[in-house]
């Protein structure tokens, strides 16, 4: 079980991870006593060192003073916070940043108390493995002693905290989709990991040398994984709308099939930048930007193209090999006063929103929906509404001054 140390400074937290180490060796070596005083000492310097104090609470349990072992797991996990607790505040605080519609001159509630709600649904997050050895290992003990009933329960409870949990919980679609229900919430994560593109191992430099086939509804890779699709169209054009909202500078980081940027030059804009950095595709794009209005397009990868740019009213940004939270870092600097950033995913990371909390951004969720999407492996939207509707969510950052 991977349990880590927290707070403490200096010195102090150094000696106390030295003392931990310590005990955690005479631990091993079932010299209890030892281990018990190492670990005592260790939790005097950092009060709040999980590891200390669970391997604390199984040295008592080897010394065989098992109401205290017992009482350190417990207050191992009165002192998390609430998984089910957070799971819902998480959903409810995403839930009242929900628009109908973004229009222009709006101005997107600030993200004040929902960062707050981000801070402590990490922490419930990395509390997972901590909380599931402690229900683990209690109902280990009380299970030995007999006491069947409470072992079961203490079971049960560890259960719900499976090895999957936290990865499912950092998937903020399902956590959107399934407040407070860990065990829906786990399956629909499933469903879409097990849809999930097999491309991970593929990175930037790969992507940008391999041959794309282009057709009239999608590009691929040579294995046939969709880069993009002409189903997109609507909430590319949706997007259009929204980052040309008072149709100044626009930057849109990835060409793809034109739709978004053929959009985009709909809405009157002053200039219009486009990133794009795979060959095939900015061949394309040149030939599409000859007989249109202010364009400037930059062949290359945003991270050496973002410094030489000016600052714009509105960001989109989608790419396939998208490194997001570096981008995501930049965003506050690039965009103008009022200035709108955004992009869609179907199922939201919390590294997402964790990188855009505390920039004194606004923000606002537009839900955009669909009748019927095509079976693909890349935006698997995986669920419908009661209506029997999918619902892409835009996820909309304002500069607000």
């Amino acid at each position: 079980m991977e349990i880590t140390m927290s707070n403490g400074s200096g010195a102090g937290l150094e000696e106390s991870i030295r003392l931990t180490r310590e005990g955690t060796d005479y631990l091993e070596r079932e010299a209890f006593d030892e281990a018990v005083a190492a670990f005592h000492q260790a939790l005097a310097l950092n009060p709040e060192s999980d590891m200390a104090e669970f391997n604390l609470g199984a040295a008592l349990a080897g010394l065989g003073d098992l109401d205290q072992s017992m009482a350190v797991f417990r207050n191992i996990i009165d002192r998390k916070p609430d998984v089910v607790e957070t799971h819902t505040a998480l959903a409810a605080a995403l839930d009242a940043h929900r628009i109908p519609r973004f229009e222009p001159g709006m101005r997107l509630p600030a993200t004040d108390a929902l960062d707050a709600v981000i801070a402590t649904y990490r922490q419930a997050v990395d509390s997972v493995p901590v909380l599931y050895g402690c229900y683990s290992t209690l109902a280990e003990i009380l299970n030995a002693i007999g006491r069947s009933a409470e072992a079961r329960a203490m079971a049960a409870q560890s259960e719900i905290f499976n090895t999957e949990i936290p990865y499912a919980l950092q998937n903020v679609g399902a956590t959107m989709q399934h407040p407070g229900d860990l065990s829906s919430a786990l399956a629909l994560h499933r469903n879409v990991m097990a849809m999930a593109p097999d491309h991970e191992h593929m990175t930037e430099q790969d992507y940008l040398k391999t041959d794309l086939t282009f057709s009239d509804s999608e590009i691929t890779l040579p294995d046939g994984f969709e880069v993009m699709m002409e189903w997109e169209r609507p909430i590319m054009e949706r997007s259009a709308e929204i980052v040309c909202h008072n149709q100044g500078d626009v930057l849109n980081v990835g060409f793809g099939m034109a739709i978004i940027d053929t959009a985009i030059q709909q809405h009157g804009v002053t200039t219009h930048t486009i990133i794009e950095a795979h060959e095939q595709v900015v061949e394309k794009a040149r030939q599409w930007a000859e007989d249109k209005m202010g364009v400037n397009l930059v062949h290359s990868t945003w991270q050496d193209a973002l410094d030489g740019l000016p600052l714009f009213d509105g960001i989109y940004f989608d790419t396939l090999m998208p490194p997001m939270l570096p981008f995501l870092e930049r965003v506050p600097a690039m965009l103008k006063k009022d200035g709108v950033f955004l992009y869609f995913q179907s199922m939201i990371q919390l590294e997402n929103l964790e990188t855009m909390s505390g920039q004194g951004l606004g923000f606002g969720i537009e839900f955009h929906p669909f009748d019927d999407i095509p079976k693909n492996s890349y935006y698997r939207l995986t669920e419908k509404t009661p209506d029997g509707q999918y619902l892409a969510p835009l996820f909309v950052y304002q500069k607000l001054g």
